[in-house]
């Protein structure tokens, strides 16, 4: 093998080893970003009674439960199978490699054998001396040369493949040792699966053997949602109508921005999809928009946001620099929090207690309050964008994983 072939072999290696940790570490970081959520899954089911109120939100967090640890067993199935490609290929390059180095060490020992036949310097002279003419003699000098530089080129290749046939060796143990940790990983995953699915379908015959009563609830329930989402929305109309009095230009449904207004509307625009959680801790519960009931037919639950499960007494950060529009408390002593950031404003539902007041400048990460955790064990923020006077969905907003 020349010194190119050689050099591009290392390249190529190189390459296929930092994209395959890459991979490697893309997986690890996304089964840690799941493993959170089964452990918030966990931590939810327990602290939930198991009354036949709650009955219907066990099952749910259940079902959301059972899909994370299935979307877990997959990542390490891809982890098993990188990791089986990598031994794979260590394993092949290992092969090439002991065929390599015995080729080179045989033919670097008749190199010897050859050279130690003639290597005395008499030897050498009269090779030179015996040269026809002053061209044959440096060409034969150059030749010694030459000779001597790929003795000593044959002997680096031997010791630099040596070495890697060592460290590969080295790499197929602990990649061994690593595929059998994730096999066990796996197995245990998928006897927790199970485990899971049998309480699922435990809770299911539960929920079935009185599913009218259970209809009724969560349409009722459906119903002060609307309420609060109507609430919401006449809310920010009105505090459209009330930027727009006596302004020129103004456009009905939209803000009417001052210059500072829009440069933070800008921003706030061009940080879409890179936008933090308003929770540190969490599960989605909840997606934006109209959606079949997890657990009963024939039930389609509205969504103007996202619901953010947590643990008990999280706090609920600003998502965006921005300014305080309003803080509401509800009958019940219930809060929300109203932020404006130009055009866009973050709502910031049930909420126990806020640190924040109508006129407060705010910024990225400031906490406005405590969420809520109701007779259920179930901490939850209710999150609502809006860009004017409508809905966004909050998921093309924030920081994608």
């Amino acid at each position: 093998m020349g010194r190119k072939s050689l050099l591009f072999t290392i390249l190529f290696l190189s390459f296929a080893f930092a994209k395959a940790q890459s991979e490697k570490a893309q997986l690890e970081a996304k089964k840690a970003r799941i493993q959170a959520e089964i452990n918030q899954f966990s931590r939810l089911l327990s602290n939930v009674k198991k009354e036949s109120k709650t009955m219907v939100l066990l099952v749910e967090t259940i079902d959301k439960k059972i899909a994370s640890t299935q979307e877990l067993i997959n990542i390490t199935n891809k982890q098993a199978n990188l990791i089986t490609r990598s031994i794979k290929k260590n394993t092949d390059e290992n092969a090439k490699l002991k065929k390599e180095i015995k080729t080179q060490k045989e033919e670097y020992a008749r190199m010897i054998v050859k050279a130690y036949k003639s290597k005395n310097e008499q030897s050498r002279l009269m090779f030179l001396l015996s040269s026809e003419d002053f061209l044959q003699a440096y060409k034969r000098v150059q030749y010694l040369k030459s000779y001597a530089d790929y003795r000593k080129k044959q002997a680096d290749e031997i010791t630099a493949k040596s070495m890697r046939l060592e460290q590969i060796n080295k790499d197929l143990q602990e990649e061994k040792k690593q595929k059998q940790e994730v096999l066990k990983i796996n197995k245990q995953q998928r006897i927790a699966l199970q485990k899971d699915k049998q309480e699922q379908e435990n809770l299911l015959a539960v929920v079935k053997q009185d599913e009218k009563k259970y209809s009724k609830e969560i349409r009722e329930a459906s119903k002060e949602r609307a309420i609060i989402n109507r609430q919401i929305q006449k809310l920010i109309e009105a505090d459209i109508a009330a930027s727009n009095k006596g302004k020129t230009g103004a456009v009905k449904g939209k803000f009417y921005l001052s210059p500072e207004a829009k440069v933070l509307a800008n921003n706030f625009k061009s940080n879409k999809g890179k936008l933090p959680y308003p929770v540190d801790e969490f599960i989605i519960s909840r997606k934006y928009g109209d959606q079949p009931h997890p657990v009963l037919a024939g039930i389609k639950i509205a969504s103007n946001g996202l619901r953010f499960q947590a643990p008990s007494n999280s706090p609920a950060k600003a998502i965006f620099t921005g300014e305080v529009v309003r803080v509401q408390k509800a009958a019940n002593g219930i809060l929300s929090v109203y932020i404006r950031h130009g055009n866009y404003t973050s709502v910031y539902g049930n909420l126990k207690s806020v640190v924040v007041q109508k006129g407060n400048q705010i910024k990225t990460q400031d906490i406005i309050g405590t969420v809520f955790t109701d007779n259920s064990g179930v901490t939850e923020l209710r999150f609502v964008l809006m860009e004017d006077s409508h809905t966004v969905d909050p998921a093309g907003w924030l920081l994608r994983f």
